[in-house]
This record gives C-alpha cells, sequence and structure tokens, in this order.
C-alpha cells in the first residue's frame, strides 16, 4: 500500500458550536472520532479564518471558514480473511453482500480488521483505487447494517461511481423494522447534522444538511411495521435518525432506538436488500437483491411475523442486461 497525500478539508461553518465538533461536521465521517479531531487542533492541524487555532472548546460562528489538514500517513491497511459475500464482479466493480458487525473501513477510531481487509485480499487491484485506507471503497453502510454495497475495482469506475451516487443515480433500498404502525407511504425531508447535545450522534437540525428518505409500509405484526426505506441522499444515520423523528424507532438500535424496541432484535433492524445502477463503463442495467439474514428472519418469525417475507426479498433480479 502506499502513502496518502497531504490534503485540506475546507468549508463555512453552518452553526455557532466549539471548534471540535464543527470540524466534526465538516469531516463528516463517522469512523473519525471527538478525540482525534481534538489531537488534531491540539497539534495545529486546524486553521479558522486563516488563524491557526489549538483550543478544541473555541467558539466559532456562521460563516467562519475552517481548513483542517490531513496529514499523509503510511496505510497499515493489509490483505486479511474477512467473510463476506459477492454477488457480481468484473474488472471495473464488485456488489457485496456485507454481513453484521463488520466496520466497511480503517480509521483513527477504529480498531480489528475490516471490510476492506478482506476487499484487498479478496481483489488486490483494489490497492491502488481511491484512498489507501479505503480503497474502492464509494459509499458506507454502518457497522450494524448488513447487505449491498458496490465497490469499485478500478480508478475509471470509482470516479464514476462517485459521482453517481452524488447525483442519485444509485437506487437504494433497504428493510428496517420499526416499533408503531404505519398504513400507508411516507417520505421525511428534514436536515440532518450532528446533535448538539452528543456529539457523536446524528439528529435533526435546523443546520443539517438536507437529507430525504422515502418509506413504503411491507408487513404488520402487533405493533411493529416492516418498511422499505430509499434513501435520496447519504447521510450518516439517516434511515435511524428520520424514522427517530418520525416517531417511529428501528428495532434493536442502541443508539436512536426506544427503551422497548431496543430488545426486540439482536442488532439495528436494517437490511441493504436492494441496489440498482447503470453499470459506469458498459452503461448495462445492474440489479441486485440481497434474501433478509438469518438473524434478522429469525426476529421476525419470533415477532410472529410471515416467512412469505423473506420470499418477497429473495424474488429480484441479479445481474445486468
Amino acid at each position: 500500500m502506499g502513502n496518502e497525500t497531504t490534503r485540506v478539508v475546507s468549508g463555512l461553518v453552518e452553526a455557532p458550536n466549539r471548534l471540535d465538533i464543527a470540524v466534526l461536521d465538516l469531516i463528516d465521517d463517522e469512523s473519525v472520532s471527538r478525540s482525534w479531531v481534538q489531537r488534531a487542533i491540539r497539534g495545529g492541524k486546524v486553521k479558522c479564518n486563516g488563524t491557526t487555532l489549538t483550543k478544541p472548546s473555541y467558539r466559532v460562528k456562521v460563516g467562519d471558514r475552517l481548513e483542517v489538514t490531513l496529514e499523509p500517513r503510511l496505510s497499515q491497511l493489509v490483505p486479511a480473511d474477512v467473510k463476506f459475500g459477492v454477488l457480481f464482479y468484473d474488472e471495473h466493480l464488485a456488489v457485496i453482500d456485507k454481513p453484521p458487525n463488520l466496520v466497511v473501513h480503517p480509521a483513527p477510531s477504529v480498531d480489528g480488521l475490516t471490510l476492506c481487509h478482506g476487499l484487498l485480499s479478496r481483489f488486490p487491484q483494489i490497492s491502488t483505487v481511491g484512498s489507501p485506507d479505503r480503497p474502492g471503497i464509494v459509499h458506507r453502510l454502518d457497522k450494524d447494517t448488513s447487505g449491498l454495497m458496490v465497490v469499485a475495482l478500478s480508478s475509471t469506475a470509482y470516479a464514476e461511481l462517485v459521482s453517481m451516487i452524488a447525483e442519485r443515480k444509485v437506487k437504494r433500498r433497504y428493510v428496517v423494522a420499526v416499533e408503531g404502525s404505519v398504513s400507508a407511504p411516507f417520505e421525511v425531508s428534514v436536515p440532518i447534522g450532528r446533535d448538539s447535545r452528543n456529539p457523536t450522534r446524528m439528529a435533526v437540525v435546523p443546520y443539517g444538511k438536507p437529507a430525504l428518505t422515502r418509506f413504503l409500509p411491507l408487513a404488520h405484526v402487533g405493533g411493529i411495521t416492516l418498511l422499505e426505506a430509499e434513501l435520496l441522499t447519504g447521510r450518516t444515520h439517516q434511515i435511524r435518525v428520520h424514522l427517530k423523528y418520525s416517531g417511529l424507532p428501528v428495532l434493536g438500535d442502541q443508539t436512536y432506538g426506544s427503551r422497548t424496541s431496543i430488545p426486540l432484535a439482536p442488532r439495528v433492524f436494517l437490511h441493504s436488500y436492494y441496489l440498482a445502477f447503470e453499470h459506469p463503463i458498459t452503461s448495462c442495467k445492474m440489479e441486485f437483491v440481497s434474501c433478509l439474514p438469518e438473524d434478522l428472519m429469525h426476529s421476525w418469525l419470533k415477532l410472529g411475523g410471515d416467512i412469505i417475507v423473506h420470499s418477497a426479498f429473495c424474488s429480484g433480479k441479479q445481474g445486468q442486461d
């Protein structure tokens, strides 16, 4: 693996806040911890309006320009045996099925093996695609979230896929179980940003970034609803935050769930089951479906749900036209 080049992330402050929290929001990466940001500030890596600041508690104002220098470092990422499913691959991209309890890529606040370690082992050519510490990664899933991801295997595909996701040309749908009854489709379009009371969490806040999610009810059992969620934007924890805002906490969600919803699933009941896009090189239409994983299916059946739901998720087409 090679070295990262020095890069500067810059942007304007969108809400008055502590410097460390404002930097966290600017970097917008859930795998970067607040303590890491505080060390960077004390190390002189952050400027505000051209002046180096070293106190994480400094209060920034709306419109202040922040610059964060991310120093080059030798990547410690090496190939390792990490299990994940592969639904499709060619010389340019792979569609993989990520298991739960697996972090996607290394970060200062992440220990242990990640999906990227396994990708390097399965697809060695990915080492020069994108960032050395997150090769081929064009979008992420939370650690506890399972399901489909597209990974770039060539630099050309990487650039195209990043652009396609930003332009909403990649369709991403999830199945999620919530506490509460939903009888009709709905959408949530409210901004998401750092929670001022707990900066490690996200929340619906007036100064946040625009976020749009569409929801469709699929099945009901008792006071539980199984929903399809379609991401129209890709904010950190977007589905879980939008559902909490809507009064529909996700089952098994230790961060955003309710006291009664957390024990109802072994982990966050959220699975990326559908992925569709046009191949960035060949222009072929690609469509993939991932069955509801065994742990979530068992949880659904234990709640009194119907096995037919499992068949519905497994009936989609795999591959390309």
